[in-house]
């Protein structure tokens, strides 16, 4: 596979994924130091005055909704809300003028998938806390989740964390080079990933097992971050599941890699089984 040549000019510094995880996931002043880290070594650029909204935008969009922001939405939204790559491609964090509140649930909802199919928020009870817990609400007609939806994690920092990494699976550098692999795991493939990859120290979610929101597993490797995301209930797609222009069959979880270089990427494609991926 061949990359711009310009890509090594401004290939970003090494980042010891792990230990800066470790550390992020203790608070919301260190998360936003490893959303920093990780934005400096994994995208086209570190995060600079400007990426985020002003105070004035905050407060207009406070006075629209009528309530006050926890503060850690504040600093996400002050910190990285504007970079696109970061957090508006995907799973993304809402655009303040799209940030809402769902009567049904009485939840905040800032973070949501770019169709639709599931949101993240904070119930408005829980809008004094500096960091409070969030809510899920999944794709499903499960008894209660229409109603209360599901507890995803203990802190909105975290969330942001975990936004932050789904999203540089949708974003590689702005060049024409690709920096990830995508496949689909059979049932008795889903443990090799343990053997060959390092578990990140993320906590488990969502924070109330349930077997229609699985959640996902975080893992990295050589300059290669690797997530594992299960289906719902643990099963196979039914026959017939549209998955686009590629689907194994068998398969029971999704497996997405990104790599940090180019080098990364090539040594992962001769390592791992083909039969995982849709090489096309």
């Amino acid at each position: 596979m061949g990359f711009p040549a310009a890509y090594h000019a401004w290939m970003p510094k090494k980042f010891d994924l792990h230990s800066a995880l470790a550390t992020g996931v203790l608070g919301r002043r260190s998360a936003w130091e490893f959303i920093r880290g990780f934005a400096a070594a994994w995208s086209s650029a570190p995060i600079r005055d400007g990426d985020g909204y002003d105070g004035s935008e905050l407060a207009a969009a406070e006075e629209r909704l009528g309530l006050r922001l926890p503060t850690a939405l504040r600093e996400a939204y002050a910190l990285f809300g504007l970079r696109e790559d970061l957090c508006g491609t995907m799973h993304r964090l809402q655009p303040l003028d799209r940030l809402s509140v769902s009567p049904p649930w009485n939840l905040l909802s800032y973070h949501v998938e770019n169709q639709g199919a599931w949101a993240c928020g904070v119930r408005l009870a829980d809008l004094h806390l500096d960091d409070p817990p969030v809510v899920h609400l999944p794709p499903c007609s499960c008894e209660g989740h229409s109603v209360h939806g599901v507890a995803w994690m203990e802190r909105l920092s975290m969330d942001c964390i975990e936004l932050v990494l789904t999203e540089s699976f949708y974003n590689t550098y702005g060049t024409d080079c690709h920096l990830g692999i995508w496949g689909e795991l059979r049932r008795d493939e889903v443990s090799l990933v343990d053997q060959m990859f390092r578990p990140l120290p993320f906590p488990s979610y969502p924070s109330d097992s349930s077997p229609c929101v699985p959640g996902s597993r975080w893992y990295a490797g050589d300059d290669l971050l690797v997530c594992l995301s299960p289906y719902m209930y643990g099963g196979e797609l039914p026959p017939g599941a549209d998955r686009g222009w590629w689907h194994r069959p068998g398969s029971v979880a999704d497996i997405n890699i990104r790599a940090r270089t180019p080098e990364a990427l090539e040594d992962a494609r001769k390592r791992l089984p083909r039969v995982w991926f849709d090489w096309s």
